[in-house]
């Protein structure tokens, strides 16, 4: 009977185990640089400024609202809002407030009103702060599991020429020149003048 009864108890310490392994597990793709550009709907270096909680379901999420100082892809945005799960079986990120990241984010339907994405599969990567483009060495060490690697060369190839916030694009500088306004005011000065001369001076 004792016997029966060890082998039972071994069992369910044997199921419950694997039932706690499995939904623990978060197994993410491994890609290269460019292929995490690739999948974002959009990749840039920001800080997180606010953090508000979405209840679920099934999971509740976080909202994290950056204040960005580069854009490498989609709109140049001043802020970017980014909903995150919260759980890791769901391969959830947690992000810091007032920290810089490099984020990937791609499109969701999980919040309304927010458009964008992350998780843990996506590359996000913790940096030191500042404002600059991405640099060699500007991977920060976190205490929070995340599978973003160092900022290496490959990325920053990647990732290309950033875009500012806020900035679509250079106003074009109007170029010099004479408006038709005052050629014409010119023109008609002009013959009133020589007009004016040919009558009160007629040829002899």
């Amino acid at each position: 009977m004792m016997l029966r009864l060890l082998v039972v108890t071994a069992l369910a310490a044997a199921m419950l185990v694997g039932t706690t392994t499995a939904a623990c597990a978060c197994s993410c793709v491994e890609f290269k640089p460019a292929q995490a550009v690739q999948n974002a709907t959009a990749v840039f270096t920001g800080t997180v400024v606010a953090i508000r909680t979405v209840k679920g379901p099934p999971n509740a999420q976080k909202v994290y609202t950056f204040r960005t100082d580069n854009v490498y892809k989609g709109a140049p945005a001043a802020e970017f809002e980014i909903g995150a799960d919260t759980d890791s079986p769901a391969c959830g990120y947690v992000f810091d407030q007032d920290t810089r990241y490099l984020v990937f984010a791609g499109p969701a339907e999980r919040v309304p009103g927010v458009g964008l994405s992350t998780s843990l599969c996506s590359g996000n990567i913790p940096l030191r702060a500042g404002t600059g483009p991405l640099q060699l060495g500007d991977e920060r060490q976190t205490a929070h599991e995340t599978l973003g690697g160092p900022v290496t060369a490959d990325l920053i190839t990647a990732l290309g020429t950033p875009a500012q916030p806020g900035k679509t694009g250079t106003p074009a500088t109007p170029q010099p020149g004479v408006s038709w306004r005052w050629v014409a005011a010119v023109a008609v000065i002009t013959a009133t003048t020589l007009t004016w001369y040919a009558r009160h001076n007629p040829a002899k």
